[in-house]
């Protein structure tokens, strides 16, 4: 799948917003932390409802990241324009 530069800068914004740049696998204590942290423990999905308006979604899979580990209300979905400017988040 090709992502257009709106979607590029609408993941981008939303990347920054769910998990900060500075924060890192390495620098968290507890196995569920750490893999919220990686964002290869991370589903992400990019929607395009107009030519202005995109939806990301982000769902932890946190079973792929260690045995036994769930999490049941970690994921987000964030309405950001084509410039890269969060509109509305939730869940």
């Amino acid at each position: 799948m090709a992502l257009t530069g709106p979607m590029m800068a609408a993941l981008k914004a939303a990347m920054d917003d769910f998990r900060p740049p500075w924060v890192t696998p390495e620098k968290q204590e507890h196995l569920e932390e750490k893999c919220l942290a990686d964002w290869r423990y991370i589903d992400a999905r990019v929607v395009q409802a107009n030519d202005d308006l995109f939806y990301v979604t982000f769902s932890p899979n946190l079973s792929a990241c260690g045995p036994g580990l769930v999490l049941l209300d970690g994921g987000v979905v964030y309405a950001i324009d084509g410039k890269g400017r969060i509109l509305a988040e939730g869940e």
